[in-house]
């Protein structure tokens, strides 16, 4: 809502008229001109009433929505499709009803500088349609202002138009947005190169219903932080973990979360190493005693096998000797 005032704010700057008598003439309503003439006889409203700025200001605003409505190409790909021209015509209808520029009127500060009667009742200058009268004849008055310079007068009604139909438009005709979590993420990493990340995902079967699915994703940043989403439905199982990763990342205490992970994680490191140290010297010993062993299973192998050579030798000899005998 600030920001809708802060759009009014600066229109009511770019209303400020060259010349004062067209502005007073767009608030001074018929009833209150009559009036004050048969009042006035011999000093009578130098500058008329607005009832002519109020058919030509609805006719310029008509004129620049259609204009707006084309070059700010809306409806766009996130609004609802017109299929009908009827469609388009009852949301001109909506979009630039009483109630919508009575609202304008009222943020432009107008309401209180209407010449509606000389006793004008509060109930007449709190009626929408009266209101919406006062901005269409401003707008009329501003078509003589500016010179009847159309381009000047289409700067000066940029940021109503900017109001009254575009976020109108966004309020009445869009889908429900879905922020883009997913986008931001990799945006967010592509400003980031000291960060990096793995995006995991798996599919599985429910443990309870075979016939269910279900889906995993786990995005890892810098190696050192996962996380990890699961549910039934793949789309919001995505969205979510690159929701929540992009919460993890606007956290103040991120940066001491990585550097804390990765201490931990060199750590573990530091104490794998060393295990498996400790582990391949045990190892290294047992091979070194598997071998002392083998080697000396071999070296008792030879000398049983030489004590074998030496005892066939013998036994001819002893066999030659008993033939002699």
């Amino acid at each position: 809502m600030q920001a809708i005032q802060e759009d009014h704010s600066n229109l009511r700057t770019l209303l400020e008229f060259q010349y004062s008598d067209l502005y007073h003439k767009a608030m001074t309503f018929k009833n209150y001109h009559i009036e004050y003439t048969a009042r006035n006889k011999d000093n009578p409203l130098k500058y008329g009433n607005n009832e002519n700025f109020i058919e030509l200001g609805m006719d310029l605003i008509e004129f620049y929505f259609i204009e707006f409505f084309t070059y700010q190409n809306l409806p766009n790909k996130d609004h609802k499709t017109f299929s009908t021209y009827t469609e388009i015509k009852k949301q001109k209808q909506v979009l630039l009803s009483d109630q919508n520029l009575a609202e304008v009127t009222i943020q432009l500060g107008l309401k209180d500088e209407m010449h509606l009667a000389i006793n004008s009742s509060k109930e007449l200058k709190n009626n929408p349609k009266i209101q919406a009268q006062a901005l269409k004849a401003v707008i009329g008055a501003q078509y003589f202002d500016k010179q009847k310079d159309l381009n000047l007068l289409r700067k000066l009604l940029k940021v109503l138009y900017q109001y009254l139909i575009k976020k109108s438009l966004d309020e009445s005709m869009s889908f429900v947005k879905l922020e883009n979590f997913k986008g931001d993420f990799k945006e967010f990493m592509d400003k980031h190169p000291e960060y990096s990340y793995k995006l995991n995902y798996q599919e599985f079967r429910d443990t309870l219903d075979a016939n269910k699915k279900k889906y995993e994703y786990e995005l890892v940043i810098n190696d050192v932080i996962p996380i990890k989403r699961s549910g039934d439905q793949k789309k919001p199982v995505e969205r979510k973990v690159f929701q929540d990763s992009m919460l993890l990342l606007k956290m103040d205490q991120f940066k001491q979360l990585l550097d804390d992970s990765i201490k931990s994680q060199l750590s573990q490191s530091f104490t794998g190493v060393s295990m498996a140290f400790q582990k391949s010297s045990i190892i290294e010993s047992n091979i070194q005693s598997e071998i002392h062993n083998k080697l000396y299973f071999i070296e008792r192998l030879g000398q049983l096998e030489q004590n074998l050579k030496s005892q066939n030798v013998e036994k001819p000899q002893n066999r030659m000797d008993l033939a002699k005998l």
